[in-house]
C-alpha cells in the first residue's frame, strides 16, 4: 500500500488528478447503452459499420510522439490514429497503418455505437460498442471500451489517457502505443503486448514530449467525478 501511494504521489505532481489504484468499470456498463446516447453523450456512430474512421476534436492540446494534437481518429477495428483516419483492417502492426497509432486489441473488427463526453477543457472521453468481427446488432456488443484523454495542463503538463474496459471478445489482434513505426517507449499494455483484457482499466502515462509512456495496469484517474 505504502508503494502505491508513492508512486501516485509521484504521477500526480502538480496534477489535479491522482493515479488509483484499483480496476474500473466503464462508466456506462458493458452492456448496450439505454438509452442511446446517454444523457450528455454526443452519439457519433449508431448503426453497424466495417473498416470505418471518424474524427473526434479535442478542446485542449495533448501531445504524442513529439507532435501537439487537437484531434484523433477512432477506428471501427479498435484503434486511433493522429493526423489523419484509416481505414486498414489486416496486416496491422508497428508500421501498418503508416501513423501514429494507438492499438486495443486491434484487428478486423466491427463497431455497432460510438458516442463522446467532453467535461468543459478539462477531459474528453469516447465510448465505444463494437463487436468481435464485422458486423453486429447495435446495443448488443460485445467489446465496450471508454477511452479519456485528459487535458494536460491539469496532469503536471504531461499527456495522461484512461481506458476502461468491459467486455472484450477479441481473441488476438495487437495492443500497444507506437508511432509510425515503431513501440514506443514503455508502449506495451501487457508483457507479451498481445491484447487488452476484458475487465480491466490502464492508465496511460507519457513524458512531457509523449515519445515515452508507462502503461499502469488495475490502475484508473481518480479525481473526475465520473
Amino acid at each position: 500500500m505504502l508503494a502505491a501511494k508513492l508512486l501516485s504521489k509521484s504521477v500526480s505532481a502538480g496534477s489535479v488528478y491522482t493515479l488509483s489504484v484499483g480496476t474500473k468499470a466503464p462508466v456506462l456498463g458493458s452492456s448496450g447503452q439505454s438509452p442511446f446516447p446517454a444523457s450528455g453523450w454526443t452519439s457519433l456512430v449508431s448503426s453497424s459499420s466495417d473498416d470505418a474512421s471518424i474524427s473526434v476534436a479535442l478542446p485542449f492540446t495533448w501531445t504524442y510522439n513529439g507532435t501537439g494534437r487537437t484531434a484523433f481518429f477512432p477506428n471501427s477495428n479498435f484503434y486511433i490514429t493522429f493526423g489523419s483516419g484509416s481505414t486498414q483492417f489486416g496486416g496491422l502492426s508497428a508500421s501498418s497503418p503508416n501513423l501514429d497509432k494507438i492499438f486495443f486489441a486491434g484487428t478486423d473488427n466491427s463497431w455497432q455505437r460510438v458516442s463522446s463526453f467532453t467535461s468543459s477543457t478539462n477531459y474528453t472521453r469516447l465510448r465505444w460498442e463494437g463487436t468481435a468481427s464485422t458486423s453486429g446488432t447495435p446495443g448488443a456488443p460485445n467489446i465496450v471500451y471508454e477511452l479519456t484523454f485528459f487535458n494536460p495542463t491539469l496532469t503536471g503538463s504531461v499527456p495522461w489517457m484512461e481506458l476502461l474496459v468491459g467486455t472484450q471478445a477479441r481473441v488476438g489482434g495487437i495492443s500497444g502505443l507506437y508511432s509510425s513505426s515503431a513501440i514506443l517507449t514503455g508502449g506495451s499494455f501487457i508483457t507479451s503486448n498481445s491484447n487488452v483484457a476484458a475487465n480491466q482499466s490502464y492508465v496511460m502515462v507519457g513524458n512531457a514530449t509523449g515519445t515515452s509512456w508507462t502503461v499502469y495496469t488495475g490502475y484508473s484517474v481518480g479525481g473526475t467525478g465520473y
